[in-house]
C-alpha cells in the first residue's frame, strides 16, 4: 500500500481539534483517510441510478422507483453535474442511487470525479455486489477511496429484517473488512427507526469499537416513500430515540477522538444541542454560501438546503430559539404524525460532546 501522503498532516489537525487524542489510535484510524480532515465537509451528490437489489423497509423513495426499464442519466449529464458542483465549491463527491454498484461504468464516473478534481470520491453502496471480488479493486483503481456502507443493527436478525434479504448484514460486514485491508476508508450510514433505534448502542459498540469505523450518517428516517407506506412497523418519535443515540455516540466521546465528519442527520438540534457541530442537514440555506447539490436520476440538479426547507416547517415551540432564523424546523410528513410538542426553543448551546476536527479552534465548548 502506497504511503498515505496527508496521514502527518490529519493527525495534526486532529490533536488540534482534540488534544488528549491518543496518537496511536489516531495514527491507526486515519491511516486510510487519504483527504483533508481539517477542511469543512462540501458534497456534490450525484444519484447515478434508480435500481437497486435491496427493498429496504425504510427507503424514502417509493416503490416503483427501482423499475429497471427507467432511464438513467449518461455520462455527460453526470458530468456536468460534478463540473458544477466543483464550481461551487464541492470537493467531496458521493454517488448514490439506488444502488451505484448496478451501473457498470460506475468506475468511468469515479475516474471523472477525480479529474475534476474531487479530494473525497466515495460510493454509497447497500455491499450486495462486492461478493464480485473484482469490483472493489476496479473502484479503488478508478479513485474510489471511500465507501460508504449501509448497515441498520448490530446483528443479522435486525439488519436482514430491514433490508429484506437474507445475509446481507454478513455481506456488509465482509465489505468493511476488504475495504478497510485494501486501504479503502469505510463510512457507514443508519437510518433510525422503530425496529434498531434501542440496539443502537450495542450498534455502535461493534462498528466503533470493534470495526473502527470513524465516519458515520446517523439517519432519523424520513417519513416518504417506502418508509411512510411502513409507518405503522417503523414509527417513533424521534425524542425516544435520543436517549439511545446518546449513548451510541458517547463511544466516541469518551474516547477523546475528534468527529472527522458531520453525523448527525435529520435530528432538529434541540434534541441533542451538545452534538450540534457535528449535525447535517438542519440548516436553512445562507444567502452568503454555495449550496451543496444533488443530482436527481433524471439529470435534474437540486439544491439540498432549499430543497429540504421546502419540506420542512417549524413548530410551535421553536418561537425565540437561538437558532430559529437558521434552522429549517422539522420535516412536515413528520408532524403530520406526531404534531410538534417534543421541540422546545434552544436558550443557550451548552459545551459540545465532541471536537470536529474541521473546526480551527476545536469543537469542545464551540457555540457553532
Amino acid at each position: 500500500m502506497k504511503k498515505n501522503p496527508f496521514a502527518a498532516g490529519n493527525i495534526r489537525a486532529a490533536l488540534a481539534a482534540a488534544p488528549g487524542g491518543d496518537r496511536a489510535e489516531l495514527r491507526r484510524r486515519l491511516d486510510r483517510v487519504r483527504w483533508p480532515i481539517n477542511r469543512k465537509p462540501k458534497v456534490c451528490e450525484i444519484t447515478v441510478n434508480y435500481r437497486c437489489n435491496l427493498r429496504c423497509l425504510f427507503c424514502y423513495n417509493p416503490a416503483d422507483f427501482h423499475a429497471s426499464d427507467r432511464p438513467e442519466a449518461d455520462i455527460r449529464t453526470i458530468a456536468r453535474a460534478l463540473r458544477a458542483g466543483r464550481e461551487g465549491g464541492a470537493w467531496i463527491a458521493s454517488l448514490i442511487g439506488g444502488e451505484p454498484t448496478l451501473r457498470t461504468d460506475l468506475p468511468e464516473i469515479a475516474r471523472l470525479a477525480r479529474r475534476l478534481g474531487y479530494s473525497l470520491v466515495k460510493v454509497c453502496t447497500n455491499s450486495v455486489n462486492f461478493s464480485d471480488p473484482s469490483l472493489l479493486p476496479r473502484l479503488a483503481d478508478a479513485g474510489v477511496n471511500m465507501l460508504d456502507v449501509s448497515l441498520h443493527g448490530p446483528s443479522a436478525a435486525v439488519h436482514d429484517r430491514l433490508v429484506g434479504v437474507k445475509g446481507a448484514f454478513d455481506r456488509v460486514i465482509g465489505t468493511v473488512r476488504a475495504a478497510q485491508a485494501a486501504g479503502i476508508e469505510v463510512g457507514l450510514a443508519q437510518v433510525v427507526n422503530r425496529l434498531n433505534y434501542r440496539r443502537f448502542p450495542e450498534f455502535f459498540g461493534l462498528v466503533f469499537g470493534k470495526l473502527g469505523i470513524s465516519y458515520y450518517n446517523i439517519i432519523y428516517g424520513h417519513y416518504a416513500g417506502l418508509m411512510a407506506g411502513n409507518a405503522r412497523l417503523l414509527r417513533t418519535r424521534v425524542s425516544e430515540t435520543i436517549p439511545y443515540v446518546r449513548r451510541g455516540l458517547s463511544l466516541i466521546a469518551d474516547s477523546g477522538l475528534p468527529a472527522f465528519a458531520r453525523m448527525v442527520v435529520n435530528f432538529p438540534p434541540c434534541l441533542m444541542p451538545e452534538y450540534f457541530n457535528v449535525m447535517a442537514d438542519w440548516e436553512l440555506p445562507d444567502g452568503g454560501e454555495a449550496q451543496e447539490e444533488v443530482m436527481l436520476p433524471d439529470g435534474t440538479v437540486r439544491r439540498l438546503q432549499d430543497m429540504k426547507a421546502e419540506g420542512s416547517a417549524k413548530a410551535r415551540g421553536c418561537r425565540g430559539c437561538l437558532l430559529y432564523d437558521r434552522c429549517k424546523g422539522v420535516e412536515k410528513s413528520y408532524l403530520d404524525l406526531y404534531g410538534g410538542a417534543e421541540f422546545r426553543a434552544i436558550r443557550e448551546l451548552p459545551r459540545q460532546a465532541l471536537a470536529a476536527a474541521w473546526e480551527n479552534s476545536g469543537g469542545k465548548g464551540r457555540n457553532g
